[in-house]
């Protein structure tokens, strides 16, 4: 069940656009609103705001002299009262508001309506729900609707994530919503890997990545370059990587899966590589150089028959790589009765760097599951 008074955190950076309609939460509630609000066509760093806060914050311009004291004071002076403004002065005061706040979230961080509240430098109880609001268009897109210059403060300091609301959500994305949580139900409830869109976060998933993710990333000599990802199922450790610098392809050849991670992707505007077949199936295997590669509880798969065993030690002979991030299954593992191979962990690192031009290996740690992770090189 969809929480629609939920708060969401997540990088400013992903609110590219604006929505063409105008929604706040307070009003909207989280409603399901179709038409065509969430066409790219309005980017926030155009709005005159977002450029008079840069120019008079960043580049030390005088608010005089920007666009948007300009209009505003146009606007008063046809007797409207933009932004509370009811003349010049208050015009300069709220100028000067703007300025208050970015030196108060430079200075203590980034503050939610509600600890603002509890530390009672918000008055109003009423307001506390009254964050940055975003609406989240047919595809995933998250659209700026409300709090302008709180956002575009985030922005300027470059914060890592901030708390927002959503105002409305396209019947479009409400139909992906329930196609994701429809699988998990025919795994249980569950989803293998936890989808990485701020929106999906409900979704419960079996594995918890992020464990994974930080161990690969500390241990990995490559800081940039092309990652491969080798079953990458929704994507989770593309996108991730994606944010670290690297170029990703994303391998997966399960229909299901492949559908999921091609929206997902699209969702949150990544520019990951998606391969919708088998690694063994891929005419380009060997013909690109990877700094990083992950088979992560993959590789055990292929060892089961005696045809993909033999198609596994092909691809490690073909497959160029600086280093390898390694997750299998253990020998008592009940999936691997009856495999025509059935390794340890450590006899599964010989058998790859016999196979392949890695030679060396080490274990860096072990997965939430238990399962030992090495780095080969």
């Amino acid at each position: 069940m969809l929480d629609r008074a939920k708060t969401l955190w997540l990088s400013p950076e992903k609110i590219l656009y604006c929505s063409l309609s105008a929604f706040d939460s307070l009003n909207f509630r989280g409603a399901i609103i179709g038409g065509e609000w969430d066409r790219l066509e309005k980017r926030f760093e155009d709005l005159d705001i977002y450029v008079a806060l840069r120019q008079a914050l960043r580049e030390g311009k005088d608010w005089t002299d920007t666009a948007f004291y300009q209009r505003t004071l146009e606007a008063i002076n046809r007797g409207e009262f933009p932004w509370g403004c009811a003349d010049e002065n208050d015009l300069q005061e709220r100028c000067r508001k703007f300025e208050k706040l970015f030196q108060t979230i430079k200075n203590e961080g980034y503050k939610s309506q509600r600890e603002l509240l509890t530390s009672e430098r918000l008055a109003d109880p009423l307001r506390s729900e009254d964050e940055i609001t975003i609406s989240i268009g047919r595809h995933g897109d998250m659209l700026f609707s409300n709090g302008a210059p709180r956002l575009a403060i985030a922005r300027l300091l470059d914060l890592k994530q901030i708390p927002v609301k959503v105002a409305v959500r396209h019947p479009g994305w409400m139909l992906l919503r329930e196609r994701l949580f429809q699988y998990a139900k025919t795994r249980g409830g569950i989803l293998y890997q936890p989808a990485t869109h701020p929106d999906l976060a409900d979704v419960p998933a079996s594995h918890e990545c992020e464990d994974r993710f930080l161990m690969i990333k500390e241990n990995m000599v490559a800081r940039k370059g092309r990652l491969l990802d080798i079953g990458a199922n929704l994507g989770y450790f593309c996108h991730r990587f994606e944010n670290e610098g690297f170029e990703c392809y994303a391998l997966e050849d399960s229909p299901t899966e492949l559908f999921f991670l091609q929206r997902l992707r699209r969702g949150e505007n990544r520019r990951f590589k998606i391969v919708g077949k088998s690694i063994f199936d891929w005419s380009q295997v060997g013909q690109i150089h990877f700094d990083v590669a992950l088979a992560l509880n993959i590789f055990h798969h292929a060892i089961k028959t005696k045809d993909s065993y033999h198609k596994l030690i092909s691809l490690l002979q073909k497959l160029r790589m600086g280093e390898l991030f390694f997750e299998t299954a253990t020998e008592d593992d009940p999936q691997m009765t009856d495999a025509y191979r059935n390794y340890s962990p450590s006899e599964f690192v010989e058998f790859i760097m016999q196979n392949s031009v890695l030679h060396k290996a080490e274990v860096i740690g072990k997965a939430a599951g238990g399962r030992e992770i090495y780095r080969l090189s």
